[in-house]
């Protein structure tokens, strides 16, 4: 079950834009706030906020759609 969850994020995640992608990896993959991100990317606070809770709600309904979740 853990590897079919494992390639149903997988292929959900590679759905996302590029630096959406890149900011839901930082914060959850590698753990950093996203105030951490923010910085690091040089991007407004509320931006990654922004394309955080988009992101998570597109990987919610790919998920759901994928049958998991």
């Amino acid at each position: 079950q853990h590897s079919s969850d494992a390639r149903a994020l997988a292929y959900c995640m590679s759905t996302l834009e590029g630096q959406h992608r890149e900011v839901v990896g930082m914060a959850f993959f590698h753990d950093l706030s996203h105030s951490d991100v923010a910085q690091k990317l040089a991007l407004p606070l509320g931006t990654v906020k922004t394309w955080i809770r988009r992101s998570l709600m597109r990987l919610h309904a790919c998920l759901l759609a994928r049958g998991g979740a």
